[in-house]
C-alpha cells in the first residue's frame, strides 16, 4: 500500500490502523507503568504519597508542553516521523532509570520522558486519520483505543512480575527497549501519516481559540483524560493504603478491573458511528460520575463495583468523543483544535489532578477526591448541550 492510495475502507486499512495503535500501546502503556509501581517506589526512596505523585505531575507537565509543540512540527514535519521519533526517544529516556537515586533526579528524569512521550498524540491521530475515511474514523479510533485499555490491563501484571527479578528502575528500561523497539519497526514498515499538515497561521489560530466549541472540546477531553489516566494513575495506592490490599492484589485488581474496556472501546466505536454521539458520551459521563461516587463507600464490594463500572464507563466514551470532534470541527482545524486543548487537558489529568489526588490520598483520603471527580464528570453534561446541535439538525433533515 502506496501513501497515494490512502485513505482506504476500514476493512482494508484496519491492520495499518492496528500498527499505529501498537505504536499508541507503546506510548501509553510506558506512562502508565509508574502507576503500579508506587508502592515499590515510594517504599524504595522513602518517600511520601505526595512525593510520589509529585513524578506524575512533571511527567504531565513535560507531556503537556511537547502536546503543544506537535501540532505545529507537523506543518514542516511528516506526522508519522514525530510518532516513531517521541517512541523512540521516551524509550532511550527510560533507559537512564537505573541512574536514579534521589527524588530530584527521578523529578528531573520524569520530566524528560514526559517531554519525548508527550509529542505523539496529535501526529498520531493525523497518521491515524490518513488511513481511513471519514465515515469510518469511529471505528479506527475504536481500534486505536484499545491501545491504552490494553496497557491498564497488560501493565500492573507485567510490572509486578518484574518486581520479581529486578527493582522498579530495571522494569522502567525494559519498557524502554520495547518502545524502541516498536518505533524503529512502524518506521520501516508502518503506513499513513506522510502528508505535513498545513502551517499554522495567526488567523486560522485565532479562530480555532474564538470558537466556542474548542473550550467545550477540552472540557470534555478534561474530564474524559481524568477518567482514563488520573483515576488509574493513583489506584493502587488508593486500593493499598484505604482498601486494605497487599501491592500485589492491587496490582491484580487494577488489571481486571480494566479487562472488559477493550471489549467496551471496540463496542463504543461502532456505537459512535451509528448512534448519536452526543447522547452516547452524556450517558458515560453520568454513570461515570455514579461509579467515582460508589469508589467512596464502605462497603468492599460496592466499592469494586465502582472501580470496574469506572473504567468500563471512560473507556466507552472516547470514540464518541472523537466522532463529536470530526462532526463538529473542520478537518483543517482538528490538528490546531488538539494541539490547543490536549495540552490542557494533559497537564490537568495527567500532571495537576493526580498530585492533588496524592495530597488527599496523604492528608484527607483519596475517596474524596473520587467524589469531587464524580460530582465535575455529571456537571460536563452541560458542555455537550451546544454540541448536540449538530445532530439535531441532521435528525431534523433526515425526517
Amino acid at each position: 500500500m502506496s501513501s497515494r492510495s490512502l485513505p482506504l475502507p476500514f476493512t482494508t486499512a484496519w491492520p495499518w490502523v492496528a500498527f499505529v495503535a501498537l505504536i499508541f500501546l507503546a506510548n501509553y502503556g510506558a506512562r502508565a507503568t509508574l502507576s503500579p509501581l508506587l508502592v515499590a517506589l515510594e517504599t524504595d526512596m522513602h518517600i511520601n504519597h505526595s512525593q510520589a505523585t509529585s513524578l506524575l505531575m512533571l511527567q504531565g507537565f513535560g507531556f503537556s508542553v511537547a502536546l503543544g509543540l506537535s501540532g505545529f512540527l507537523m506543518s514542516s514535519v511528516r506526522p508519522a516521523h514525530i510518532a516513531v521519533f517521541s517512541l523512540v526517544a521516551a524509550g532511550m529516556s527510560l533507559l537512564f532509570m537505573p541512574l536514579v537515586n534521589t527524588l530530584l533526579q527521578g523529578q528531573v528524569l520524569f520530566l524528560i520522558f514526559g517531554l519525548m512521550a508527550g509529542l505523539y498524540f496529535p501526529a498520531g491521530m493525523a497518521t491515524l486519520s490518513s488511513l481511513v475515511f471519514p465515515q469510518d474514523l469511529g471505528k479506527a479510533v475504536g481500534i486505536h483505543e484499545l491501545a491504552p485499555n490494553t496497557g491498564f490491563i497488560i501493565m500492573p501484571l507485567l510490572m509486578q512480575l518484574a518486581l520479581h527479578y529486578t527493582d522498579w528502575r530495571g522494569a522502567f528500561s525494559f519498557v524502554g527497549l520495547g518502545m524502541i523497539s516498536i518505533g524503529l519497526s512502524f518506521l520501516l514498515f508502518g503506513r499513513g501519516g506522510q502528508q505535513c499538515t498545513q502551517v499554522a497561521s495567526f488567523a486560522g489560530s485565532a479562530r480555532v481559540l474564538r470558537d466556542s466549541r474548542t473550550w467545550l472540546f477540552a472540557i470534555l477531553l478534561t474530564i474524559c483524560l481524568v477518567g482514563e489516566f488520573t483515576i488509574y494513575s493513583v489506584m493502587q495506592l488508593y486500593l493499598v493504603s484505604e482498601q486494605g490490599f497487599s501491592a500485589e492484589k492491587a496490582n491484580l485488581i487494577l488489571s481486571l478491573s480494566r479487562a472488559i474496556t477493550p471489549l467496551a472501546v471496540v463496542g463504543a466505536g461502532f456505537a459512535a458511528d451509528r448512534y448519536n454521539p452526543a447522547r452516547v458520551l452524556g450517558l458515560c459521563l453520568l454513570l461515570h460520575g455514579v461509579a467515582l461516587g460508589m469508589m467512596n463507600l464502605s462497603h468492599i464490594y460496592l466499592a469494586l463495583g465502582g472501580v470496574f463500572a469506572q473504567a468500563f464507563c471512560i473507556a466507552f466514551s472516547f470514540p464518541a468523543l472523537f466522532k463529536i470532534m470530526g462532526d463538529c470541527i473542520k478537518v483543517n482545524d482538528q490538528p490546531l483544535l488538539l494541539s490547543f486543548t490536549m495540552p490542557l487537558a494533559g497537564l490537568v489529568a495527567t500532571g495537576f489532578v493526580p498530585w492533588l489526588l496524592g495530597l488527599c490520598g496523604e492528608y484527607a483520603s483519596f475517596g474524596l477526591g473520587f467524589i469531587v471527580l464524580g460530582g465535575g464528570s455529571i456537571l460536563s453534561i452541560l458542555a455537550l448541550i451546544p454540541l448536540q446541535r449538530v445532530y439535531t439538525k441532521t435528525e431534523t433533515k433526515s425526517r
